[in-house]
């Protein structure tokens, strides 16, 4: 199972990203579903920068690819580099 990191300080204002991923990238795929998986890549893209979350454009096409295959996807949320965990 590929899991995709996305690092994002988004996670300490909504600990619900992970459902909040999930619903947007089911969202933007059913919508994209008679589209080319580039063109449905896109529409996630933009979907999730709605959301506050950047991911690749070759990370969207290889989500868009896993899910309309059947394959599961899971996202794994951390904090970016430059933050400090909180004690």
């Amino acid at each position: 199972m590929a899991e995709y990191k996305i690092t994002h300080e988004i996670h300490h204002v909504n600990p619900d990203l992970g459902e909040q991923l999930k619903a947007t990238t089911i969202a933007a795929i059913n919508e994209s579903s008679a589209r080319s998986a580039k063109e449905a890549a896109l529409v996630l893209k933009k979907r999730l920068a709605d959301i506050g979350v950047d991911m690749s454009e070759p990370a969207c096409l290889s989500a868009v690819e896993r899910i309309r295959s059947g394959r599961t996807l899971t996202f794994e949320v951390e904090p970016a580099d430059d933050e400090t965990p909180e004690d």
